[in-house]
């Protein structure tokens, strides 16, 4: 089995007959390219049982957030005018993402948009990289390749550490991406960053996993240019964030990298207390518990929400039970993988389609939580398709 080191390296005799098996027990995964496959193998360092357990549950991810109907989703136009980010090339033509984490006003962002959303965006990001990913693996001639990151903490606030709606939502996307992105990154570099965020940094690094650390690169403020020189062509790469290139003037180089436009404006904002007049249900989940909602289905149609919080964040899933009796969560299958959303400011909504009959279950969680109860305000539609 190739090392963590080496990871792109043709796949074995035996890594080949395994993706073969893979799509006989998963059917699902048939349209999905041999490396994309071959990355989650090894990232499982070949353990065909674990490899089937974790892509069945990625499938169903997929599926439940429509990443593969991303480039039709039309994103808020805060986030669009707001998170700054660009893609470029590295040194050997491989992606790079650059997040601008630290311009963006992420209070005003997340008093504008959900919290879904915004995790959204991140991700639909990351799948623009991942094509650029596969594009260059037919040129290279390798199963698959890799992206870089980086992050620029220029203007980061201490509104990035205090805002609990941010630190609740980015913690979201970190748990996803590790989870649902296995082996895609072949560096972190996080540029500019002072004193507060790397005192920060330590506490994220108890969520991250291991191979995730290792990839991590934090150069003093006077040493993050000399960093990035080791990854790109200076000459190909926007004089602001220390290349030669300049776009009719501009140094930020605009069609590169969207730059992001500063404070967000408080009329994108939305008064939390007008954002659901309309609501068909008003219910307490109590701390250590769960509210749970039976819809029978027997055509397909499409399960339809919105929901909010007076505060905090709480839990959503959707469970499948074909046979209508079974009394255990447990027991059902998963549609629509757990996700814990801050939604607080903003209403979380989105669908579902059902189009197996059966008894689905719609589960407000706030079982983790030890002392807070939370009012919750949901309407939850079902329409024949």
């Amino acid at each position: 089995m190739p090392s963590l080191q080496s990871p792109t390296t043709s796949p074995s005799i035996d890594e080949k007959q395994a993706i073969i098996d893979l799509r006989t027990v998963i059917p699902e995964i048939e349209s999905l390219q041999d490396g994309y496959v071959l990355r989650w193998l090894r990232s499982r360092q070949g353990r065909f049982n674990d490899t089937v357990e974790a892509l069945r549950k990625h499938v169903v991810f997929r599926n439940a957030w429509q990443l593969d109907k991303l480039a039709q989703w039309d994103a808020p136009e805060c986030l669009e005018k707001y998170c700054g980010y660009g893609l470029l090339s590295d040194n050997e033509g491989r992606p790079i993402l650059m997040s601008l984490l630290g311009n963006v006003d992420v209070e005003g962002l997340l008093k504008s948009v959900a919290s879904l959303d915004y995790i959204k965006f991140s991700l639909a990001a990351i799948e623009k990289g991942l094509k650029l990913c596969e594009q260059k693996a037919q040129e290279s001639g390798k199963p698959f390749e890799q992206m870089m990151v980086v992050f620029d903490l220029e203007h980061i606030s201490s509104a990035h550490f205090s805002c609990r709606q941010f630190a609740s939502s980015f913690t979201t996307l970190l748990t996803l991406f590790q989870e649902h992105y296995p082996l895609v990154l072949r560096k972190i570099l996080i540029i500019r960053a002072p004193e507060m965020a790397r005192i920060a940094y330590a506490s994220i690094t108890a969520i991250l996993s291991d191979p995730i650390t290792r990839l991590i690169d934090m150069p003093s403020e006077a040493d993050w240019k000399w960093a990035l020189a080791q990854h790109v062509n200076l000459d190909a790469w926007p004089m602001y964030w220390g290349g030669n290139l300049v776009e009719n003037g501009d140094p930020k180089c605009p069609n590169k990298i969207r730059y992001g436009m500063g404070p967000v404006p408080d009329n994108y904002y939305v008064d939390a207390k007008m954002a659901m007049p309309d609501y068909d249900q008003l219910t307490t989940v109590y701390a250590g518990d769960k509210h749970l909602i039976s819809i029978k289905i027997k055509k397909n149609s499409r399960i339809t929400w919105q929901y909010m919080t007076d505060e905090d964040d709480i839990g959503f899933e959707i469970h499948y039970d074909p046979s209508m009796d079974c009394d255990k969560l447990s027991d059902m299958e998963t549609v629509f993988p757990y996700i814990r959303l801050e939604c607080t400011h903003v209403p979380v909504a989105g669908h579902f389609d059902a189009i197996r009959p059966g008894s689905y279950i719609i589960e407000f969680d706030n079982y983790y939580s030890w002392f807070s109860a939370k009012q919750l305000r949901y309407n939850i539609e079902i329409e024949e398709l």
